[in-house]
């Protein structure tokens, strides 16, 4: 008898998959569940995997429906405490609506790029999802960008339409993978002139080491690689939205200030 072992996926990547098939194809698994919470226990625990797509949506199912039963903590008088744990899954997307809300869209024909707002602890979010039709996701990582690089980098994309130079930040969390050191890195380059879609956009995610005062540095090859090519053309409106929306954030945020 063969035993299919699947790595077990982290809540958010879980919440984030995209079923394949069925009624809820090309909807992430956190929007089936908002729909129908009986269909995602169903493919938890009764669907009979027939191959390695079928383990695959087995093990995320699994896997949100684990991460929405973590149990909450209680102190000695048995009430939940006011302050949140310090170790909590992520969201899911889908919950996060008004707390990450979508900034821009990019699809391509094996990609989606998810520009999100995160600017209340100071980031621009990325996150990606790589796919082939009618098979749904195939992987998903997410990046937190700093605003003033965001801001650097929008304008060189919607001014310049260009990139002087090829640009990777590096981050991470110290139990982001499975209670260890996971690394992120986010890579945006200029492939130069004579390339149709020269502007290259690659999220990774792997694991990591913790250096220094808490950093987080790549420790062997990502488990998940994500990239996007854009043309110029592609890029610029890119750029366009996401200056817009960093200068209306500036300006409410100054408004609210002096009142």
């Amino acid at each position: 008898m063969n035993t299919q072992t699947i790595p077990a996926p982290t809540f958010e990547e879980a919440a984030a998959f995209i079923l394949p098939f069925d009624k809820f194809q090309d909807k992430t698994l956190a929007q089936a569940h908002a729909e129908d919470p009986a269909y995602v226990r169903w493919l938890a625990k009764q669907m009979v995997p027939r191959n390695e797509l079928g383990h695959r949506i087995k093990a995320m199912a699994t896997a949100y429906l684990a991460g929405l039963n973590q149990p909450k903590k209680r102190n000695g008088n048995g009430h939940t405490p006011a302050q949140k744990p310090v170790s909590k899954p992520s969201p899911a997307p889908d919950a996060e609506k008004h707390a990450h809300p979508r900034i821009y869209t990019q699809i391509t024909r094996s990609a989606i790029l998810h520009i999100e707002d995160a600017l209340a602890i100071g980031k621009v979010r990325l996150f990606m999802i790589s796919y082939q039709r009618g098979q749904g996701a195939r992987a998903t990582a997410a990046h937190y960008l700093d605003v003033e690089d965001a801001r650097v980098l929008a304008f060189d994309l919607a001014v310049r339409g260009a990139l002087p130079v090829r640009f990777t930040d590096y981050k991470g969390s110290a139990t982001g993978l499975n209670g260890q050191p996971l690394s992120r890195v986010f890579k945006l380059e200029d492939r130069g002139e004579g390339q149709r879609a020269p502007i290259v956009f690659q999220v990774s995610q792997g694991p990591g080491e913790v250096v220094g005062e808490g950093a987080i540095k790549p420790a062997g090859k990502p488990t998940v690689e994500i990239a996007m090519l854009l043309t110029r053309w592609q890029a610029r409106r890119l750029g366009h939205a996401l200056q817009s929306y960093l200068q209306a954030w500036d300006a409410a945020r100054l408004l609210k200030e002096e009142r």
